[in-house]
């Protein structure tokens, strides 16, 4: 329809009028009534549309179009079905290797944050006596040179640094159960329901499959033993370990007895802040080690916290950069069970632990003002083996 046109008429046909006679032409009729038809036609769109009503279109409505049932249903095809199969694949293929790395890097924070918390611990212990915390409370080869009680609460034998800061990290059931017992290893062989027993997260790398360690198997002199205890264990292994020197522990070091070498925490030691020369932020006090477990013959010492016989099991140097493949080695009949991720001897006189973790790449490493960093395997060595001394480096060497 053109615009401006009116709409065709849709033409209603009305009769008015009376009907008029007429005569019928045929001679046997009588005349009948005739009639006259007026005829008005009268537009009914125009009505419609007075009325709200929608005009009739001339057009014809679509047709609708014919179904036809079908014989077979739809279902996917077994080549559709791969294809869908061999997609989902591809993506969880491109996802999981980024979800396993969300994980690690949370895992990560969350060791990297134990150690924040451990430092924490000795830095109270340091405004508490002045001192930072003995690496251990004897000289490795004396049975005479400890920390003995009084003026300590407890015998130093056997121990190592992680009790003396049990009560400025809210472990004071542990510290008491130690103190009451005479010292960490009375103290772990009692039998019955002992702290030293229960694993603490606090000190757990939580990437370690091996955290939460409290069983030896081995016992002294070789052999193993039934039941795989000590006689009632050697209480749970930890992750972290202090900072006892740039250097090994023995043999070529300043002294072949653990003792005043130039780290920070080693035998009866008594560092304090004026000590150290090179800085807080530039000198390490803790990292990490990997725990191993033992076998029917050997026992591993690495993180031993409760039977600290060895105190270098709960030491590191930074001789060698973290994760090195040079072996640790400590004194021991069976002290070390050599694994590809954690190589470790126990021959030789120059015995020496390296920082370890599970963490891909390093290990993490606070330092004595409180600052945790992670720590690459490709580290400079030399930079690296600086921030084991106290000294200024000058004995690193």
């Amino acid at each position: 329809m053109e615009r401006g046109l009116s709409p065709p008429l849709n033409p209603l046909i009305l009769q008015i009028g009376e009907p008029t006679r007429r005569q019928d032409t045929h001679p046997s009729l009588t005349t009948t009534a005739q009639h006259s038809f007026h005829f008005i036609f009268i537009d009914t769109s125009s009505l419609l549309l007075m009325h709200g009503a929608t005009p009739m279109s001339h057009e014809q409505p679509p047709r609708m179009p014919e179904t036809r049932p079908s014989s077979a249903k739809a279902a996917f095809t077994l080549v559709e079905l791969l294809a869908v199969i061999a997609i989902i694949g591809t993506l969880v293929g491109l996802l999981l290797p980024a979800v396993q790395a969300a994980r690690e890097a949370a895992r990560r924070s969350s060791c990297m944050n134990n150690l924040r918390q451990l430092s924490q611990g000795c830095q109270n212990y340091v405004d508490a006596t002045q001192t930072f915390p003995p690496g251990g409370g004897r000289v490795r080869s004396s049975n005479t040179l400890y920390f003995k009680k009084p003026p300590y609460a407890f015998d130093g034998t056997r121990s190592c640094w992680v009790h003396y800061v049990f009560p400025y990290l809210e472990m004071t059931a542990e510290y008491n159960w130690m103190v009451n017992k005479g010292g960490p290893w009375n103290a772990v062989q009692d039998s019955s329901a002992c702290p030293a027993k229960v694993p603490v997260a606090l000190f757990g790398c939580p990437t370690d499959p091996n955290v939460g360690k409290n069983k030896t198997y081995a016992k002294s002199g070789g052999g193993s033993q039934s039941p795989p205890d000590w006689p009632l264990g050697n209480g749970w292994h930890g992750n972290y370990l202090a900072c006892a020197a740039s250097t090994v522990f023995s043999s070529s070091s300043p002294d072949p007895d653990y003792g005043a070498i130039n780290g920070v925490c080693y035998g009866v030691s008594q560092t304090k802040i004026k000590d150290i020369g090179d800085g807080l932020s530039k000198t390490a006090l803790l990292s990490e080690t990997v725990l191993v477990p033992d076998t029917d013959t050997r026992s591993d010492f690495r993180g031993r916290y409760w039977n600290a016989w060895d105190p270098g099991a709960t030491w590191f140097s930074t001789l060698y950069p973290p994760n090195s493949t040079n072996p640790d080695n400590l004194d021991g009949n069976s002290s070390m069970v050599n694994t590809v991720y954690a190589p470790g001897s126990a021959t030789g006189s120059n015995y020496v632990m390296s920082a370890r973790s599970r963490h891909t790449g390093g290990a993490s490493v606070a330092f004595c003002d409180g600052a945790v960093t992670f720590i690459v395997d490709g580290v400079d060595p030399l930079v690296y083996r600086a921030y084991g001394s106290r000294n200024r480096g000058t004995d690193s060497e």
